[in-house]
């Protein structure tokens, strides 16, 4: 009889501890569930001709009725490769490293590079130390420059204009610098940076896109004073299954103006930036360690930020070889005006309220830092908050999904 008032003692305490531990312990490691996932190479490759660097670097001029190819083909590591004011029909390989790709004039006398329609690519480079800039590449069919694997990449000064899928296009690479760009009519990206890392996006505008810039499982990425407006979404942060690279973490988003992001999408059927709905002006989904600050985003109908987990973006799919929340986020100080006032029909289908601030509950500590700025939930955990609080709030958000 002693024993049996013990344990109707024990028991609603034990169920106590076991739902405070359910409530305030952080959760494990958010990471991939499917053992064996398909890896996806969507890009191009080049073979990379590896040859020293030369000590008496040149400069092989291509004036127009010449071939670009066949300088770069003539170049070794070191040279400059420099293209006079005038029109070339072609698209451009570049294999070894230490190469420079640039064009003379400016604003509208630089050199053309025009695929026509009839062209796959503008250039692909997989040589490291790549540089390529002061340039006008438009009427491809595919992307207007394509970097596959290098490590140290330059591409600077350059007008890219219905180039097919994306725009600028570096993909497993590293140290990246792209500046002072304008990308426009991209179906896909205009300024895309791929499954790499220690990559400065800053000073380029993009326009008249599905996206105007893309972090794609890329870390350690800055995007600074960017002009990303008219697009279908201004700015994206994603990490996607299928891939090589199996992580978005530590990417700094500041100091951009995100404006006016409502362009009916026009990504190719069937792709993941197909399903992005017009009027959001920025979307992460599933990022790790990213601060956006600072940022003016203003005019966007649908939403300024819209924070998801991969289970809620890809919601008729059970498994990913990917981690699936956001986590550590800190979204702060930004300019927030005007936005959602207007939610496009597509927008509407995730089930969100048209508010300017979108979170759907996942993930563990992230801190959203706007005061005054409406927001669904309607209470979105701040810096004053504890992680044991925020991650309570998660737990209680999440039992209220299964309710809703």
């Amino acid at each position: 009889m002693k024993n049996r008032k013990l344990w109707l003692f024990i028991i609603p305490f034990a169920i106590l501890f076991a739902c405070l531990l359910y409530f305030f312990l952080p959760p494990g490691p958010d990471r991939g569930n499917e053992a064996q996932a398909k890896e996806e190479n969507r890009t191009p490759t080049c073979a990379v001709e590896k040859q020293p660097v030369v000590s008496d670097p040149q400069t092989l001029t291509v004036k127009p009725g010449e071939k670009i190819q066949d300088a770069v083909d003539k170049a070794r590591p070191g040279d400059t490769v420099l293209i006079s004011s005038g029109l070339y029909n072609e698209g451009v390989i570049v294999k070894r490293n230490n190469i420079t790709v640039r064009g003379e004039g400016q604003g509208d006398t630089r050199p053309v590079l025009d695929g026509q329609k009839q062209i796959g690519n503008g250039i692909i480079a997989c040589g490291d130390q790549f540089v390529a800039e002061n340039l006008i590449v438009k009427n491809y069919q595919a992307n207007g420059i394509l970097v596959n694997g290098s490590d140290g990449v330059t591409l600077r000064n350059i007008f890219a204009d219905d180039t097919g899928e994306y725009g600028l296009f570096p993909v497993h690479t590293k140290n990246v610098l792209m500046e002072n760009n304008v990308v426009t009519r991209a179906s896909d990206a205009a300024l895309y940076i791929g499954q790499s890392e220690d990559v400065v996006v800053r000073n380029n505008e993009a326009y008249g896109n599905v996206t105007g810039l893309e972090f794609e499982n890329t870390s350690r990425g800055l995007a600074e004073n960017n002009y990303l407006h008219d697009n279908t979404s201004g700015l994206l942060v994603f990490v996607l299954p299928d891939l090589v690279r199996k992580e978005t973490t530590d990417n700094k988003l500041v100091n951009n103006r995100i404006i006016g992001n409502n362009l009916e999408n026009f990504g190719k059927p069937g792709s993941i930036v197909s399903r992005v709905p017009p009027g959001v002006g920025m979307v992460l989904l599933g990022p790790d360690g990213a601060e956006i600050a600072n940022n003016e985003i203003r005019d966007n109908r649908s939403a300024a930020i819209a924070m998801v987990s991969l289970h809620t973006f890809f919601s008729d799919r059970a498994t990913f070889d990917v981690g699936t929340e956001p986590e550590n986020n800190h979204i702060h100080n930004n300019t927030i005006e005007h936005n959602a006032f207007d939610a496009h029909p597509a927008a509407k289908e995730f089930g969100f309220p048209a508010v300017p601030l979108i979170w759907d509950g996942t993930g563990t500590n992230n801190r959203w830092d706007q005061p005054g700025v409406e927001s669904f939930p309607p209470i979105l955990p701040d810096s004053s908050w504890s992680p044991l609080l925020n991650n309570a709030y998660v737990r209680l958000l999440a039992i209220a999904r299964k309710f809703l």
